[in-house]
């Protein structure tokens, strides 16, 4: 220490810290420098350890930045902070960047290859499929990432790596037959192909939030029942008044098996041995937030682990497309609700539950009719599962190896989603058209997928359409928009799932065809024929939860952490208590145009 050199030009930040450690004022220079040799000499800046503080220093960023993270743009400021995968700002150093030598597909610019910094760049550009991304100091003093195959050294001597992405190009590819009515739906479609009858004797139903069967809450079975039994009386009451009646189909727009998602033997109990005859028929379904739930894991990031692949080798088999394949590009499926031929659960029991991929779309031709299936499931992000990334869909978030992981794959299936619909939307094929949606614009930014499917369709074919949009979400039965003295986009939440006996009016919605083949609303609330009114037998009944809903689920007015339609927006005709400390539903508000 004494061969030393005084120090006469110390750091402003180490000016700060002999401050802070009160030296006395006559050791500052006219600069503001410190002299070394007025310093107690255990306080006296050798460079030795300067280089300690400075290391000190850099590896507590790198621990602050690992540890705390940021939240990815989009996601609500709500929940326990996410781990931000970052690197260093200044990482070993540039070589190996995205697109830049190493080996496999180091030369695509779209990933990071071997070896690479996948932030280098300053924001990430992710490792290459099949490539993890890997933490570690990697030039023996800064903490970084680097992408290696996960079963390398260099991987397994990382402190922590990310899980691999496994095929795919970053998106997301839904693999579906576009081959019109592929299901031959028309076969049995009254008034068509030679068919005998009328194309009004044919309809179909709409169902939400209905999967409460062993699984849900501990009332819930029932009243999914009680709207079941409803669903199979006016079926039977419509094929008494006309006997040429066909119900050709039905459609679920999600919470299809609450709480957390669908497992094995949930297509048995909560569906096939509660709608009985109705499963005879085709069922279309879409996810809603609690099928996105710790009992299905996969169902977030499906190229992680995936159980099913759909790439250019088996574009043509039934599971990836058939004959008319809507996407050849590789894509991984790991979901227990989806068709059981990408592997889902209860195998050829479920055959006609029909869920060939998150979003897609079915033609039936000789009805001049659409189906359109939309997931935007990453709108709820804080309510998968029923309440959150961190409890009843933790097992996603765990799967995925980051909240961030499990936001950007939900986030890709809704531009999937929104593609889909623009497609079809501009090329105006048919003048009949369902959007199914678990969410009411209320709770997807304010989109409403009717308004966002006539945005997109050409200005001559506007008016020659009748386009339906169907969601639940809320656990009621109510028609937000009508349009010509008729609903066109349809609250129809009440399946009976979820949550209580204040849940009301609950049931389903009924559309026929005219025999113009014009799609028309048959039955919607308030008519008694397709709605539950009361769930209680008989006399007054408070409709007060039972104690397992809100440990369950955000979804209800009157749990913590519930929201609901903000001022302005439609609103819910529910009569659900609500405690006098919390806001109260808002009144009916139907749209007329």
């Amino acid at each position: 220490q004494t061969a030393t050199p005084p120090i006469k030009s110390a750091p402003r930040c180490a000016t700060a810290v002999m401050k802070q450690l009160h030296v006395d004022e006559s050791a500052y220079d006219s600069e503001g420098a410190v002299d070394d040799e007025l310093r107690p000499p255990a306080l006296r800046l050798t460079p030795i350890r300067l280089i300690a503080v400075a290391l000190g220093a850099a590896g507590l960023v790198a621990w602050a930045k690992f540890e705390i993270g940021a939240r990815p743009v989009g996601v609500p400021a709500r929940g326990p902070p996410s781990a931000e995968l970052v690197g260093l700002e200044e990482s070993s150093s540039n070589e190996g960047k995205s697109g830049e030598g190493g080996e496999g597909k180091d030369s695509d610019p779209s990933c990071s290859g071997t070896g690479v910094d996948p932030w280098v760049t300053g924001h990430e550009i992710k490792c290459c499929p099949g490539l993890a991304s890997c933490l570690k100091q990697w030039d023996g003093t800064r903490w970084f990432w680097r992408c290696y195959q996960p079963d390398s050294n260099e991987a397994h001597s990382a402190n922590h790596c990310e899980p691999a992405e496994v095929g795919g190009d970053g998106g997301y590819h839904p693999h579906f037959d576009t081959s019109p009515d592929y299901l031959n739906i028309a076969s049995y479609a009254k008034g068509v192909k030679g068919n005998d009858g009328k194309p009004s004797d044919n309809y179909y139903l709409v169902i939400g939030d209905n999967g409460g069967c062993h699984g849900g809450c501990d009332g819930c079975c029932g009243r999914q029942w009680r709207v079941a039994n409803l669903m199979r009386d006016y079926v039977r009451s419509r094929k008494k008044e006309n006997p040429n009646s066909q119900l050709l189909f039905v459609l679920a727009v999600g919470d299809n098996f609450y709480w957390t998602g669908a497992s094995e033997g949930r297509f048995k109990h909560t569906w096939k041995e509660v709608y009985l005859e109705l499963t005879d028929v085709p069922w279309f379904a879409v996810m809603g937030n609690h099928d996105y739930g710790n009992d299905d894991p996969g169902s977030g990031c499906p190229n992680r682990s995936p159980r099913f692949k759909c790439d250019d080798t088996n574009k043509y088999t039934e599971a990836c497309g058939g004959p008319k394949p809507y996407s050849t590009t590789y894509q991984g499926y790991d979901s227990n609700a989806l068709n059981a031929n990408k592997g889902g659960v209860d195998g050829d029991l479920r055959r006609n539950w029909h869920a060939p991929d998150y979003t897609y779309y079915y033609t039936i031709p000789e009805l001049d009719w659409e189906l359109v299936a939309m997931d935007w499931n990453v709108e709820d992000f804080w309510g998968l599962g029923g309440d959150g990334p961190y409890k009843s869909a933790s097992k996603l978030r765990e799967h995925c190896g980051s909240q961030d992981a499990l936001y950007d794959s939900l986030k890709k299936i809704k531009e999937a989603s929104s593609k889909i619909m623009e497609e079809r939307a501009s090329k105006a094929e048919r003048k009949n058209v369902a959007i199914i949606g678990h969410y009411p614009n209320w709770a997807q930014g304010g989109t409403c997928f009717r308004e966002k499917y006539l945005g997109h369709m050409p200005d001559g074919a506007k008016g020659q359409s009748k386009v339906y949009n169907f969601f639940g979400h809320t656990h009621s039965q109510q028609c937000y928009v009508e349009d010509g003295g008729e609903c066109v986009s349809f609250l129809t939440g009440g399946g009976g799932g979820c949550c209580g006996n204040g849940d009301v009016p609950s049931g389903f919605v009924a559309i026929s065809w005219d025999d113009e083949k014009k799609q028309r609303v048959e039955c919607f609330a308030p008519d008694n024929r397709c709605n539950v009114n009361r769930f209680c037998a008989s006399g007054h009944c408070e409709p007060e939860l039972e104690p397992d809903i809100c440990p369950n689920t955000v979804d209800d007015p009157a749990c913590d952490g519930y929201t609901g339609p903000p001022e302005g927006a439609n609103g819910t005709t529910s009569s659900r208590w609500i405690p006098k400390a919390r806001k109260k539903p808002m009144a009916e508000t139907t749209v007329r145009k």
